[in-house]
C-alpha cells in the first residue's frame, strides 16, 4: 500500500511539472482569419511562472498583434522537426504587426528559459516586389532562451539575440528566409549556440498557395537578398558556437564588427556561405581570441579590415568562384591569419589580373593548402609592404609555376611549396 501511494504521489508530482495548456481552451481558433493575439497570449500568461508548454495543436493562427513568452514557458507547435514552409500543415502563424516600422516591438520575444518550438511563421502583407520593413521577429533576452525547429518563411529581420544582453541563446534547426537581416548575435558574455541555422530564399519560395512565388519574383527576390541582407552579424560574444549552418544570396554572409558594446570569439565548424559578393566580413573581433573556421565552404569573398587585431584561422575550407573583388581573400589589419589544408579555385573570373589571396597587413601562416586551376595565370598570392611577416610552408600550385609577388618588408619565408 506504500509503495502504490508513493507511486501515485510521483505521478502526480510529474503531472504538476509537465503541465500543458493548449491555446484552443483559451480561445483560438487557428482558422487564419480570427485574430488569436489575446487566446495565445492569455494561455502563455497563464502558463507564467509554472515552467508550462503552451500547445498550439496543427492550425493557422492568424496573430495582428505581438507575443510575449514569459521565463521558462515554452510555446510549441506540432512540427517535430526542420520543415519547409507549408502554410497548410502542422502549425502557422501570420504575423502582421510592425509593418514599416522596424524598430517596433518584435513579433515573439522570449526572455529566460523560454523557447518558441515547432511552428512556421510567415508575414502574408509582404510581398517581393514590394518590401517593407517589420521589427524583428523574434528577439530574446536574458538566460538560455531557444528557437527550436522553427521556420521563418519571409521575414525583413529574423532572429536577435543582440540588442539585450543575453547569455547562451541557442538556436537549433531554424530555417530562415530574411531580406535584410538574418541573425543578430551581440552582447552575449557567456557562449551562444547556433546549430544547424539556414538562411535560404527558398523558404519563401515554397510557401504554400495561395503564397507560393513565381519564376519572376525568385529572382527578383534573389537580387533584393544581395543587395540587402547581412545573413549572420556578429558583435560581442564569448566563445559563440556555430556549426552546420550557411547562408546564400546574401550581400555579406557572416559579418563580424563591433555592433554595441564589443567584439566577439567565434568558432565556427562545417558552415559557410554562397552565391553573394562577400561570404565574410570581419571589421573587428577580440584581440586574444578571433575566429577559427573549420570544414567551412564559401563561394565568394573574405575580407578583412584595416581595424582588425584578433587571429583568424581556417583549416580544412574551400574556396571557389564568384569572389566580388576578385581575389578570394583580401587580408587587412594588424592580426595573423593562419591558413591550414585549405583549397582555393576560380579567382580572378573578371581577368583583371588580381591575386588569389592579397595580403595588405598583418601577418599570413599558409601552411599545406592547395591552389587549383592550372589555367588561372592571375598571382597566386600578393604580400603588400604592410605585411609583417609570412610563413608559405608545403603548399601546392597547380599551372607549373608558383606566383607570389612579395612586396613585404617583414619577415617572409617560404618552405616546400610544389609547383605542378
Amino acid at each position: 500500500m506504500c509503495r502504490k501511494l508513493l507511486f501515485f504521489a510521483l505521478v502526480i508530482s510529474l503531472g504538476t511539472v509537465l503541465a500543458e495548456r493548449n491555446v484552443r481552451e483559451f480561445g483560438a481558433k487557428g482558422d487564419g482569419l480570427t485574430d488569436d493575439t489575446k487566446a495565445i497570449q492569455a494561455a502563455l500568461d497563464a502558463a507564467a511562472g509554472k515552467g508550462e508548454v503552451v500547445k498550439l495543436p496543427e492550425g493557422v493562427y492568424a496573430v495582428r498583434g505581438v507575443l510575449a513568452i514569459p521565463e521558462g514557458v515554452a510555446l510549441e507547435g506540432a512540427w517535430r522537426g526542420p520543415h519547409t514552409s507549408q502554410l497548410d500543415k502542422g502549425t502557422t502563424l501570420f504575423a502582421f504587426a510592425g509593418r514599416d516600422n522596424v524598430a517596433g516591438t518584435p513579433f515573439i520575444s522570449l526572455k529566460t528559459g523560454s523557447t518558441i518550438k515547432g511552428v512556421t511563421i510567415f508575414y502574408p502583407e509582404q510581398k517581393v516586389g514590394d518590401i517593407h520593413p517589420y521589427p524583428w521577429t523574434i528577439q530574446g533576452q536574458g538566460q538560455h532562451y531557444n528557437v527550436i525547429d522553427v521556420t521563418i518563411a519571409n521575414a525583413y529581420d529574423g532572429v536577435d539575440c543582440g540588442t539585450f544582453h543575453n547569455e547562451g541563446h541557442h538556436l537549433r534547426n531554424v530555417l530562415l528566409c530574411a531580406v535584410h537581416r538574418g541573425v543578430l548575435i551581440d552582447r552575449c558574455s557567456d557562449i551562444g549556440r547556433i546549430e544547424n541555422v539556414h538562411i535560404h530564399n527558398v523558404y519563401w519560395w515554397r510557401v504554400s498557395p495561395p503564397y507560393h512565388l513565381t519564376g519572376d519574383q525568385v529572382k527578383a527576390l534573389e537580387a533584393y537578398t544581395k543587395e540587402n541582407l547581412i545573413g549572420f552579424t556578429i558583435g560581442r560574444t564569448d566563445w559563440e558556437y556555430i556549426s552546420n549552418s550557411f547562408v546564400i544570396w546574401a550581400k555579406i554572409g557572416f559579418h563580424f564588427r563591433r555592433v554595441a558594446e564589443n567584439t566577439g570569439n567565434v568558432l565556427i565548424t562545417q558552415s559557410g556561405s554562397d552565391l553573394g559578393p562577400v561570404a565574410v566580413k570581419i571589421d573587428e573581433l577580440q584581440s586574444h581570441a578571433g575566429v577559427a573556421f573549420e570544414n567551412c565552404q564559401f563561394m565568394s569573398g573574405f575580407e578583412i579590415g584595416p581595424l582588425n587585431k584578433g587571429p583568424v584561422k581556417l583549416a580544412n575550407c574551400g574556396f571557389w568562384g564568384r569572389a566580388g573583388a576578385g581575389s578570394q581573400m583580401v587580408l587587412d589589419g594588424a592580426g595573423t591569419v593562419t591558413l591550414t589544408a585549405t583549397h582555393f579555385h576560380q579567382w580572378d573570373q573578371r581577368g583583371e589580373g588580381k591575386p588569389c589571396i592579397e595580403a595588405r597587413g598583418g601577418s599570413l601562416i599558409l601552411q599545406g593548402c592547395d591552389f587549383m586551376g592550372a589555367g588561372n595565370t592571375s598571382p597566386h598570392i600578393r604580400l603588400g609592404k604592410g605585411v609583417k611577416s609570412a610563413a608559405l610552408i608545403g603548399n601546392r600550385f597547380e599551372g607549373g609555376t608558383i606566383r607570389i609577388v612579395n612586396e613585404s618588408e617583414g619577415d617572409v619565408q617560404m618552405v616546400g611549396n610544389l609547383k605542378q
